[in-house]
């Protein structure tokens, strides 16, 4: 995530809770969480954190090998779960766009693409939800790397989740998943995503759902961001909070919390900037965050399936109500 002040070309503001006690690397990677998940498999996820925070992905910092390892290991996590790409060609988009923080520079990226169709997809303006998670990180700096487990190996791992979840029970409405590049450098992946959307497409995406820095609920709690924005979110997000196994709190969305207003803070923004209805879910931020301290070992196995099924709570309160939405127009 990136909750730093910063110029881009969508010209948004790019966006701190005490440390969890550390949680050991080899319990939290054999341990399942005391938690009995509910809608997705604890384990799974866990594994799936672990591997894309590992040195091996050296940080997944954009035009790196060690993004084009992880954008890899995306590509083929969605094959083997046999969901569909959104393009005949395959799930990854390219794209390249000038840096925000270098004169002349520019940056190479790919975003990945798949989708879950929905019982409207065919009908006439069909509605759909877009959901999302940035896969990118800081890269290596001075010879350390910068994991990104929270930010934002979490979101990725959890949006798997939510495809096998729907894969599991088809939606209402027709779902687009985006892995999302670039995050870090200015929020570029999803503001070329959404530039390079016609006028019709982005009339027809009922919402954006995004996903960036999810595991470490160090107090239990999860932020919903978007229902000040678009106050008929507000009834979905309460409804989901009274059922949910975490805390899930609105706050960090209003104009005057300055840069602990998240509305523009991750890659929800280009989205809102669009006009189209965002809702972020995500944790305060932590002594770890943007430091090579975000590891693996620092994630609540626990935490993480509470809030991974918060997220599939949520995920399934938004496909009905942007189907009672539909319904309700017709």
């Amino acid at each position: 995530m990136i909750r730093i002040l910063a110029l881009t070309l969508l010209a948004i503001n790019a966006c701190s809770s005490p440390p969890q006690t550390p949680v050991d690397t080899r319990e939290a990677s054999r341990v399942s969480p005391a938690y009995d998940a509910q809608f997705h498999d604890a384990d799974r996820a866990l594994t799936a954190l672990r591997t894309l925070s590992s040195d091996e992905f050296e940080g997944r910092q954009s035009g790196t090998p060690g993004n084009l390892k992880a954008r890899a290991w995306i590509k083929s996590r969605l094959e083997e779960m046999n969901v569909s790409p959104a393009r005949k060609e395959g799930y990854e988009i390219e794209f390249a766009a000038p840096r925000f923080d270098e004169p002349g520079g520019v940056i190479d990226g790919t975003n990945l693409i798949a989708v879950i169709p929905g019982e409207n997809r065919g009908a006439r303006d069909a509605k759909a939800i877009v959901l999302s998670a940035h896969y990118d990180h800081l890269g290596i700096k001075d010879g350390e790397v910068y994991n990104g487990a929270d930010d934002n190996a979490s979101g990725v791992a959890a949006l798997m989740e939510v495809i096998a979840w729907f894969q599991a029970h088809p939606p209402a409405t027709h779902l687009i998943f985006a892995f999302f590049d670039a995050e870090e450098d200015g929020i570029t992946g999803s503001g070329q995503f959404v530039a390079k959307l016609s006028d019709t497409e982005k009339t027809n995406i009922a919402l954006n759902l995004n996903l960036d820095m999810v595991a470490r609920a160090d107090a239990s709690e999860l932020y919903a961001v978007g229902g000040y924005h678009v106050p008929d979110l507000v009834p979905v997000i309460e409804a989901v909070a009274a059922d949910a196994p975490i805390k899930l709190l609105r706050g960090h969305e209003t104009p005057d919390l300055g840069k602990d207003d998240w509305t523009l803070a991750s890659d929800h923004a280009p989205f809102f900037l669009a006009g189209i209805p965002i809702l972020y879910l995500g944790v305060e931020d932590h002594s770890d965050y943007h430091r090579p301290t975000d590891t693996f070992d620092k994630v609540d196995p626990e935490a993480f399936a509470r809030s991974v099924d918060t997220i599939i709570l949520m995920a399934e309160a938004l496909d009905d109500w942007v189907a009672a939405e539909e319904a309700s127009a017709d």
